[in-house]
């Protein structure tokens, strides 16, 4: 109750910065999404839970809770399944329609034009913003990884060669360990201040023998239900710390970009990119854990 009360108080005061400013918000498109532990899902189904846990806007008008919500792109979602498991399904069925599109419209199935195409029109869907709503559970990763695997398939000379072998023949990463790129990309981005701290690491770098290293890794509450506890632990700012550990000294004290992603990419190179898909034995893509190549 106490954080309705504080939450109706701040949208109070925004309302009244945009009148002193005189700037107008849309205020017909506000809404509220609210996560709760599992007991506060009994509270939902009460006939007046609407009414109670609604606010009001600066011109009387109410805004109710609803289950899911766009921002930016991002589909949120307040469902048990997951934050993002509403934003994941879309992206896949938008990515797997639109390449449905490219091998309906293009006769040529050679990999020069079927990777352009890829990677201009279809993977920009699956990998947006995925440093929010990364995925830890195999299956959403497996459906994301499956629009690449499918779409590999029909490439030219790749008949008869499984997902892993064609990602080794088209010089292509898998989503799930281009992710970890992108996350990684992101801290190297932090430390050098070319992007805000949005998670509050940059007092953790500490720079010595091993190279940028990143101490004090965030503590997690394990004492939470264990899905919220997995959500939290598979979280950026969670993760980041565990792949950054992973990095020699060569990789993460690169002075600039394009010599810290040069490097980068050798580095993620040197290990197997054997992603989870269905059909396939489970191996595991952890980079935390993963081997070298032999």
């Amino acid at each position: 109750m106490m954080d309705k009360i504080s939450l109706q108080e701040d949208l109070e005061r925004v309302s009244e910065w945009s009148m002193a400013n005189n700037m107008a918000l849309h205020e017909s498109k506000f809404q509220v999404l609210s996560y709760g532990l599992k007991r506060s899902a009994l509270l939902k189904e009460l006939p007046f839970y609407a009414e109670v846990s609604a606010y009001s806007t600066f011109n009387g008008d109410l805004i109710f809770p609803v289950t899911d919500v766009r921002d930016l792109g991002v589909q949120l979602s307040s469902s048990c399944d997951g934050p993002f498991s509403i934003h994941i399904a879309q992206i896949t069925r938008r990515a797997s329609l639109l390449a449905g599109w490219v091998f309906s419209v293009f006769r040529d199935r050679s990999p020069g034009v079927m990777l352009t195409l890829y990677k201009a029109l279809i993977r920009p869907i699956l990998e947006y913003c995925c440093l929010v709503w990364s995925p830890s559970a195999t299956g959403e990763i497996q459906a994301i990884e499956n629009v690449q695997r499918c779409f590999t398939r029909r490439v030219s000379g790749m008949a008869g060669a499984d997902y892993w072998e064609r990602l080794r023949r088209l010089n292509l990463m898998s989503l799930q360990r281009r992710r970890q790129r992108y996350a990684l990309i992101h801290v190297w981005k932090t430390y050098h201040d070319l992007v805000p701290d949005s998670t509050g690491m940059k007092k953790d770098f500490d720079e010595g023998r091993l190279g940028v290293q990143l101490k004090n890794a965030p503590k997690y509450i394990t004492k939470a239900d264990t899905k919220r506890a997995n959500q939290l632990f598979n979280s950026f700012g969670v993760q980041a710390y565990r792949l950054w550990s992973k990095l020699p000294a060569e990789v993460n004290s690169c002075h600039t970009l394009d010599s810290f992603k040069v490097a980068l990419g050798v580095f993620l190179n040197s290990f197997h990119d054997r992603p989870p898909v269905r059909g396939y034995p489970v191996i595991g893509n952890d980079l935390i854990k993963a081997n070298r190549k032999v």
